[in-house]
C-alpha cells in the first residue's frame, strides 16, 4: 500500500511539474531594478493625465517619477548633458531679461525652470542608460497603449449600458476624463502600428482597433492625428499630382466628418461664429479655450514681439486681456480655462519667448524630423503627429509624457545621424515594420 501511494505521488508530481515549475520560478525570482525602472517609467506616461483628488489635485504619474528619481540618484545614474544645461540656462537667462519689461515675477520663472529640469533630467537619464534601444522603448509603450485601447472599448460598452450613472460623457475615452487625453496618450502607438502596416502589412488588427477607438472617441484632435499620420506615412509615395489628390481627399474627409460628427460640427460652427462676431463667450468650452488664448497670445506678441514675457508669464498676460473677449467674467470655470498653459504650446511659446522662441520651436521640429532609414522614418512618422497635436492644444512646459516622447524623438534623430551620417550602413537593430 505504501509503495502504491509513493508511486501515485511520483506520477502526480511528474504530471503537474510542467505547470508548477514556472510559477515557482517566477515567485522566487527577484524583479530586476532595471526592469522596474523601465516599465514604471512607461506606466507613469499613462498615469500622467490621471488626477487624484486628495485635498489637492495630484497627477498620478508625478509620485512614481519622484520615487524613481530617488532610485536613480542612489544608483548614481542621473545624467545631465552639458548641452542640456546650456539650453535650460539659456531659457532662464532669456526669461529674466524678458521679465524686466513685463509683469512676470522671478518666482514663476524659477518654478517653471525647476519643473523642466526635473522631468527632462529624469527621462534623459532613464532613456539613455537603461540599455534599451529606441525601438524597444517604442515597443513597450505601444503594448501599454494597446491595453489602454482595449480597456477603452470595455469601458465604452459599460458606460453605454449606464453602469456609471454619474457619467454623462459617452464618447470613448478609456480610463481618462475626456477623449482628448486618451488621444494624447495613444496617438504615437497608433502611428507606429499604422506605419508598420503600410510598410509591411503587419498589425492589421491593432490598426483596426485604434481606428475604431478614435472614431468612437469622436475627438477633433483624434481625427487631426489620423490625418497627420496618413500624411507623413504616405508623403514619400506622393508625387505632385498625388499630393493634390491627397489634399482633395483630406478635404472631402473633413467635409464628411462635418456632417457625420455632431461634436466636430459644433466646434467648427462655434469657431466660425465666434470669430465673425469677435465674441467668444457663447462658444463651447473647447472652442472658447482655443480662441481666447489665441487672442491673448496675439495681444501679448504685439506688445513683446522679440523675447516675449519670459517663461511662466503667460498667466499674467491672460488676466490682463481676458476681459476683452466678451465672456462672462463671473464664471471662474470658463475664464480660467487653460489660462496657465495657453491651450497650446505654440501659443505659449509665442507669448513667453516671442518670435525667437517660435522660430526655435519650429526649427527643432523640422531639424529633428530629418532622419534616414526605414525604422527611423517610421518612428519619426509616429512621434511627429503626436507632437504637433499635443503642442497645438496643450501648452504645459513640464509633464511626464511630453519629455518621454521628446526624448525618443531626439534619440531617434541622433541614432539616425550616427548610422547614416559618416557611415552609410544602417544600425544592426534596424528591422522596419516590427515591434
Amino acid at each position: 500500500m505504501e509503495k502504491l501511494l509513493i508511486a501515485l505521488e511520483d506520477r502526480f508530481t511528474a504530471a503537474i511539474e510542467p505547470y508548477w515549475a514556472p510559477i515557482v520560478t517566477a515567485a522566487n525570482r527577484r524583479i530586476a531594478l532595471d526592469q522596474y525602472l523601465i516599465y514604471s517609467s512607461v506606466l507613469a506616461v499613462f498615469l500622467m493625465q490621471l488626477l487624484a483628488h486628495k485635498g489637492i489635485d495630484i497627477f498620478l504619474g508625478y509620485p512614481l517619477i519622484m520615487v524613481n528619481m530617488i532610485i536613480l540618484f542612489n544608483l548614481n545614474r542621473l545624467i545631465i548633458h552639458r548641452n542640456h544645461i546650456a539650453i535650460v540656462a539659456a531659457v532662464a537667462a532669456i526669461s529674466f531679461i524678458a521679465s524686466a519689461n513685463s509683469s512676470t515675477p522671478g518666482l514663476s520663472i524659477i518654478a517653471q525652470i525647476m519643473g523642466i529640469l526635473f522631468f527632462s533630467t529624469y527621462f534623459f537619464s532613464v532613456l539613455t542608460n537603461s540599455g534599451l534601444s529606441v525601438p524597444r522603448w517604442i515597443q513597450i509603450y505601444a503594448h501599454f497603449a494597446l491595453v489602454i485601447v482595449v480597456m477603452g472599448f470595455v469601458l465604452y460598452v459599460l458606460r453605454r449600458l449606464h453602469l456609471f450613472p454619474a457619467d454623462k460623457e459617452f464618447r470613448l475615452r478609456s480610463i481618462y476624463q475626456e477623449p482628448s487625453l486618451f488621444i494624447y496618450m495613444t496617438l504615437p502607438a497608433f502611428g507606429i502600428y499604422a506605419n508598420a502596416y503600410l510598410r509591411n502589412r503587419v498589425y492589421k488588427l491593432e490598426v483596426c482597433l485604434f481606428f475604431f477607438a478614435y472614431v468612437l472617441a469622436d475627438s477633433a484632435l483624434g481625427f487631426l492625428g489620423m490625418l497627420l499620420i496618413a500624411f507623413f506615412a504616405l508623403l514619400p509615395r506622393l508625387s505632385l499630382w498625388r499630393m493634390v489628390g491627397f489634399g482633395f481627399a483630406a478635404f472631402g474627409a473633413l467635409v464628411g466628418l462635418f456632417f457625420a460628427s455632431a461634436n466636430f460640427r459644433l466646434r467648427v460652427v462655434d469657431t466660425a461664429v465666434s470669430i465673425a462676431r469677435m465674441n467668444f463667450g457663447a462658444a463651447n468650452a473647447s472652442t472658447f479655450a482655443f480662441l481666447s488664448n489665441a487672442y491673448v497670445t496675439i495681444k501679448t506678441f504685439m506688445n513683446y514681439p522679440l523675447l516675449g514675457v519670459g517663461i511662466g508669464g503667460y498667466q499674467y498676460q491672460y488676466t490682463k486681456y481676458v476681459s476683452d473677449i466678451g465672456a462672462d467674467l463671473t464664471d471662474p470655470n470658463l475664464i480660467n480655462l487653460n489660462m496657465y498653459d495657453a491651450s497650446s504650446m505654440f501659443f505659449r511659446t509665442t507669448a513667453e519667448f516671442g518670435l525667437l522662441g517660435l522660430v526655435v520651436l519650429i526649427g527643432f521640429l523640422v531639424v529633428f524630423s530629418r532622419v534616414k532609414g526605414d525604422q527611423h522614418v517610421d518612428i519619426r512618422n509616429a512621434l511627429l503627429p503626436y507632437l504637433l497635436v499635443r503642442m497645438s492644444r496643450l501648452g504645459a512646459w513640464f509633464s511626464v509624457e511630453i519629455y518621454f516622447f521628446l526624448g525618443l524623438f531626439v534619440l531617434n534623430y541622433l541614432h539616425s545621424r550616427a548610422a547614416y551620417g559618416t557611415r552609410k550602413v544602417p544600425l544592426a537593430t534596424d528591422q522596419p515594420g516590427t515591434l
